[in-house]
């Protein structure tokens, strides 16, 4: 008998953390932050949680004996898969002891240890302790009495990994995040196909788009990565003013497509300085091909008071922290291609045909280019790969507020990160797993109308209620 709790990713996007047990074997199945459960009771950044007990107390995290760091005794797992580097998947495995392997794609490693470089290290950010251990296609993992084949799959941010599961009672499989509409979908294809061949017991299925009702995002999404760039280089020819494109954190395949559009139309390429941070690393590191690299775009720095003024009174280096001053200390990086403080973006208002911001927080970026007494001329576009979840801070109608002051015109350009729900019917009915259990989506139940209940049997779970699987 093989049993399965879920402590995250139940009527929710994200948050996902499965135990898997299998005789004396124990596995976590990603152990990523729950951002819907955090915001029940936090809102950042007044009040937030300040160590681990907070977010026991909340039952945001679960607490077992000897699984955090500064625990002693027998580890409580033997390992956690971590399918990708979206932080509702990863989040919350700094906190975990260093003696714990992490088993995570090559990609994946790399990113979460890039994106770390560029927060405050926190209590609950730092992952220098942890023991990664890389997984690929075609390389089966043995963890005590099971074994784990990796599948690399598409989806929005580089390095996806799902993961069929040998156990004691039958083929489990864990799909982590998936779509069929990036430039990468022959790699989800190839995985679909590897399941029509396994007698499968058992599929933890990710559900992110199935709604009840569309979201307003939602009905602009466009069939594939390749309509986006389309769409964007349309927006763009139509535009003579300034363009401001917000996509989604990592979504690495969609900065590559923006920088194509913006090259084509003679923009200047302005990117955020954590992303840029994190495009440069990248390309240090040879992690991926193709992306914007050095010289190919503006850095733009983020507004810094200098200390002890009650106004900003900005600077170039002094002051500066984390990626910020990583990059303005590189050598190999012109101070020419920064952006910074009130002349750097009353030279982007003045000729604004001439650029083309990227952002993942469209919020900010709004907030720090608007004049006191106008607005911004152009065009703000909405390229989120999944609006109001994962890992988008503010919510939608703030957003469309802040549009609306500044004046800019809003269009949408953007495709789902995720498997569509007449994509998710086909794969189910063709893989035919015997047990269903849905996972990060609010709304499980419509699963029932995407499987044929005559072989497969749909397992709504409970937040941390033990399933048996015999």
């Amino acid at each position: 008998m093989v049993n399965l709790t879920l402590y995250g990713g139940v009527e929710e996007v994200g948050g996902n953390k499965v135990l898997l047990e299998d005789k004396s074997t124990k596995i976590f199945l990603d152990f990523g932050t729950s951002f819907a459960g955090e915001a029940v009771y936090f809102q950042w950044p007044e009040l937030r949680p300040s160590n681990i007990d907070d977010l026991f107390k909340t039952k945001v995290l679960p607490r077992f004996n000897n699984f955090y760091k500064f625990s002693g005794g027998k580890p409580f797992v033997d390992a956690i898969l971590v399918s990708h580097a979206h932080k509702d998947h990863y989040g919350y495995t700094p906190l975990v002891r260093e003696d714990i392997p992490v088993y995570t794609g090559r990609y994946t490693r790399n990113l979460i240890k890039i994106r770390n470089r560029t927060y405050y290290q926190t209590w609950d950010k730092k992952v220098s302790h942890l023991e990664f251990k890389e997984v690929k296609t075609g390389k089966d993992i043995v963890i005590k009495d099971i074994v784990v084949s990796p599948f690399a799959v598409d989806h929005s941010v580089p390095g996806a990994h799902a993961f069929i599961i040998r156990t004691s009672v039958g083929t489990i499989v864990y799909t982590g995040d998936f779509r069929m509409s990036g430039f990468k979908n022959v790699l989800t294809k190839s995985f679909v196909k590897q399941l029509k061949n396994e007698d499968i017991k058992c599929m933890i299925c990710e559900g992110t788009n199935l709604a009840k009702e569309p979201r307003e995002a939602d009905k602009h999404k466009l069939p594939s990565e390749k309509d986006v760039g389309r769409k964007t280089d349309y927006i763009a020819d139509k535009t003579d003013d300034l363009i401001i494109y917000d996509g989604s954190p990592v979504d690495l395949d969609r900065v590559r497509t923006v920088a194509e559009v913006a090259k084509k139309h003679g923009r200047k390429l302005v990117i955020e300085s954590r992303l840029a941070y994190i495009l440069l690393q990248t390309e240090r590191t040879g992690l991926l091909e193709g992306l914007p690299g050095k010289g190919d775009f503006l850095i733009y720095l983020n507004r810094l008071k200098e200390k002890g003024r009650d106004k900003y009174v900005e600077v170039f280096g002094v002051g500066r922290i984390n990626h910020e001053k990583k990059m303005i200390e590189d050598p190999e990086l012109s101070d020419e291609w920064f952006v910074w403080g009130p002349d750097g973006r009353e030279k982007i208002l003045k000729h604004p045909e001439e650029y083309l911001v990227y952002t993942t927080n469209g919020i900010y970026m709004m907030i720090q280019f608007k004049p006191v007494d106008s607005g911004i001329p152009g065009t703000y576009i909405y390229g989120k790969a999944e609006p109001y979840s994962e890992e988008q801070a503010f919510t939608y109608e703030k957003l469309k507020n802040w549009i609306k002051l500044c004046g800019l015109k809003m269009k949408f350009s953007h495709t789902s990160g995720h498997c569509s729900p007449e994509q998710l019917g086909v794969i189910l009915k063709e893989v035919c797993p015997e047990i269903l259990i849905p996972i990060h989506t609010e709304n499980p139940e419509l699963f029932v109308g995407l499987i044929d209940s005559n072989s497969t049997r749909m397992i709504l779970p409970k937040v941390g209620e033990r399933l048996e699987i015999k």
